[in-house]
Parts: structure tokens; C-alpha cells; sequence
């Protein structure tokens, strides 16, 4: 089949380190190797210039944010500080410039060449894919990731009124299917109004070539300083919602006892140099190592080196919408987890999988973790359930034969229609 990827958001280099770039390149390298050709069309490539692009295994088209666009967002930008102000209004307005822009180039490359069908990852203000989608007659699939509007009016605030809102409820409302991350999500989309019936749960996966079990490459220990103790793990961003608060009071009740215990804290994140004061403070500095942001494709054999790996998300006022992907990492390289029971955490992990404790609990995070240090045969047990059920469950393999089964599905004429008049699925 040909496909069209729809990357919209500015805000997500298609071939850099966030765990969102990370989920797209996982899916379109699954769908091309699966044997369907697919282009990627995205606004963004890489964050820093000095970063080196990962690979992806489909074609790539670039569609920048065009000057004109630029030109405007910076006049707005310079009339607030002018009068001393600041808003989310420039930011929006690029978003929506954007789409505009996007829709455009998107019908004059493919109304020649159309896909089969347009996959496309939600956006604030998006309506591009929606758009070309019913101007080349294909189906939409569309992703959503979370609750946009609603993100947006948390914790960014909004300068356009309910606009975000309204958009969102429109997309989704007009795309022949939705595939949301998890229940909740599903469950917010079709309080929006979308059909149940069109609505469906695709959580994240892992290529399972990569997240593997193996023995811990020495070299990375020897890398990092981790010695011969044992190693506890944080692949992620370090912002709030992600619980990593709890990292420092954890190391500070298990360093001593457990003799050689390190902590692992491998990405970046406002919340860094507040985790490196705490730990320091606390005398604790020697027993913690950041990586900072590393290459993608460095992660597996890191995690590999965790005795155990920690996704401690902290208590939620709205349902935990997550699907994490660190989660199903960790788990595919046969490493047992200690994760906050919430959301599809729960529904991932189990007794055999791992442990979850209480969301905000540090003696329940503390507690689970003694277990599983004191008891090298569980955590062994729990590391290959683990695998197991991730490797024959959750992979980008799986998720890239749900979306083209449910493609070909909206390709097929309905019962007595005439099958010339349907979109071939070459």
C-alpha cells in the first residue's frame, strides 16, 4: 500500500531523541518493512543542528514552516515585547499558519500521485490531513497521542478562546478512524462525539530487534561508572508529570543498603539541575549518574545495564492517559519494572512482569524496589515475563498490521457497491 505519514507538530523532530520522534520513525520503519511505501511529510527533523539525524526507513518529505509565516509570528512576537507582554498566541499562530501552509503543499505534491490512505499523528490546531484526505478521496487514520485541547489549556494556557477545542473536536469528528494510545484516550474521543465503532486502542510498541534481553555490554558500565553493584534505571524526560521528584528520596533509602547501588537517570529536562541539587545535597552524588539525552539507538544496550528499570508517574487529578513507551523498552529487554499503578501500566504489567506500587507512594516505590534487589531469581523470572509479553504483543510490527488491516477495511466497498469505484490499494 502507499502511505502518507502526516507529522505535523513543530514540535516534533521526526529524527531526533523525544520518545514521540521515536514512535513515529517506529512505525513508518514497520510499515515499509512490512513491504508498503511510505512517505513521511513533518515540519521538523532535528532539534539541534549538532544532533545527528537518526535513520528512517521510509522516504522523507520535509515541509518547513514557510518565511512568510515566520515573518508574521516574529511581528507578533515583537509587539508583545513591545508593550511588555507574553502570550501563547505567537506559538499558536504558528501552528495554525502552518496548517494552512500544509494542506497546500500536501494536495498540489500527492493530487497526481495519491496514497492509498493518510496516516496522520493529532496536532494542536491540525486540519490538514482531514483536509487533503477528503480532496483526494482516501481515508484518514488518526492518531491521537493525547488530549490536545485539553493539554494545552492546563498547562500552556491559550490566547484563541476555545479555538484549540473546537478544532480538535472537528478532526476528530471527520477522520475515518481514530487510534488512540490507550483507554482513556479512546474514552475522550468519544466523549467529543466520535462513533465508538471508529474509535480504537493502539498503545506503543518497540522494535524487538533492538529491545532485546542480553547480558549488560561491560563497556557501557565502565562508560558510566557503574561499578559492580547493582543499577537501578530512568530512561525519560525530566519534567513533572513523569514523577521523577521521587528519584532522589528513592536513592537516599536504598544506597546503603545495598552496597555499589547506582542510579541511572538517562534523558533531560527542566526538572535536571533540580534532581542534581537534590541528590548533591543529600551527599548522594557519587551513587547517581545523568546521561543527559543519548541517541536512540544507545538506549537498549543502557537498559540492559538496570537491575531494575523505574517509571514512577506521580498521582493524577484526570485519568492517566499515558502509554509509556519506556515501559514496553524496558520490558522488551527482559528487565523487570517498578511502575506507578496507573492507567494501562496496570493493564501491561503484572505480578509475573514486574511490580506496581500506590502513584506517589515513595515507601511503596521503595518497598517494591527492596524486593526485587534483594531477590536476583525474581528478578530474572520477571525480566523474561516480561519480554515474553512485549516481543509477542507490543511492537511496531504488531501496530503497523492493525493500522493497514483496518486501512484495507475502509477501502473495501460496502455490501453491493461497485468495487470500480473504490480507491485501488496498490
Amino acid at each position: 500500500m502507499r502511505i502518507l505519514y502526516v507529522s505535523p507538530d513543530l514540535g516534533v523532530p521526526v529524527l531526533g531523541r523525544k520518545g514521540a520522534s521515536v514512535h513515529v520513525r517506529g512505525l513508518v520503519d514497520a510499515l515499509t518493512r512490512a513491504g508498503h511505501r511510505v512517505v513521511l511529510a513533518a515540519p521538523l527533523l532535528n532539534k539541534s543542528p549538532w544532533e545527528e539525524p537518526a535513520e528512517l526507513a521510509g522516504q522523507l518529505l520535509h515541509l518547513p514552516l514557510g518565511a512568510e509565516a515566520t515573518e508574521v509570528v516574529l511581528a507578533v512576537k515583537a509587539f508583545e515585547e513591545t508593550v511588555g507582554a507574553e502570550s501563547s498566541i505567537p506559538g499558536e499562530l504558528r501552528r495554525i499558519l502552518y496548517d494552512q501552509q500544509s494542506a497546500v503543499a500536501l494536495k498540489r505534491r500527492f493530487e497526481h500521485h495519491p496514497p492509498d490512505f493518510i496516516y496522520e499523528r493529532a496536532s494542536l490546531y491540525a486540519t490538514a490531513g482531514v483536509k487533503v484526505a477528503a480532496e483526494l478521496g482516501v481515508p484518514l487514520l488518526l492518531e491521537l497521542n493525547a488530549p490536545l485541547a485539553e493539554e494545552q489549556a492546563t498547562y500552556r494556557a491559550t490566547g484563541l478562546g476555545d479555538l484549540a477545542a473546537r478544532v480538535e473536536r472537528w478532526a476528530l469528528n471527520r477522520a475515518d478512524a481514530v487510534l488512540a494510545v490507550s483507554a482513556p484516550l479512546r474514552e475522550y474521543a468519544t466523549s467529543l462525539g466520535v462513533d465508538p465503532a471508529r474509535a480504537h486502542v493502539v498503545p506503543n510498541g518497540v522494535d524487538p530487534k533492538e529491545f532485546q534481553p542480553g547480558p549488560p555490554d561491560r563497556s557501557v558500565r565502565a562508560r558510566w561508572g557503574l561499578g559492580d553493584g547493582p543499577v537501578l534505571g530512568y530512561v525519560g524526560g525530566l519534567r513533572p508529570w513523569h514523577g521523577v521528584g521521587a528519584l532522589p528520596g528513592l536513592l537516599k533509602r536504598l544506597v546503603g543498603r545495598f552496597d555499589g547501588l547506582r542510579l541511572v537517570i538517562a534523558g533531560d529536562g527542566p526538572l535536571r539541575p533540580e534532581l542534581e541539587r537534590a541528590i548533591t545535597s543529600a551527599g548522594l552524588a557519587r551513587a547517581a549518574v545523568f546521561t543527559g539525552s543519548i541517541p536512540h539507538e544507545q538506549v537498549p544496550a543502557l537498559i540492559r545495564t538496570f537491575d531494575l528499570a523505574l517509571a514512577p508517574y506521580d498521582r493524577f487529578e484526570r485519568p492517566f492517559y499515558f502509554s509509556p513507551l519506556k515501559l514496553f523498552e524496558y520490558m522488551a529487554c527482559g528487565i523487570p519494572v517498578v511502575a506507578a499503578d496507573l492507567g494501562q501500566i496496570a493493564e501491561i504489567i503484572d505480578g509475573d512482569s514486574g511490580r506496581v506500587y500506590p502513584a506517589g507512594d515513595l515507601a511503596g516505590l521503595t518497598a517494591a524496589c527492596e524486593e526485587l534487589l534483594g531477590d536476583p531469581v525474581l528478578r530474572r523470572r520477571q525480566g523474561e515475563a516480561a519480554a515474553d509479553k512485549v516481543h509477542s504483543r507490543h511492537t511496531w510490527a504488531h501496530n503497523a498490521a492493525r493500522v493497514t488491516d483496518l486501512a484495507r477495511s475502509l477501502l473495501e466497498p460496502p455490501p453491493g457497491a461497485d468495487e470500480r469505484q473504490v480507491p485501488s490499494s496498490g
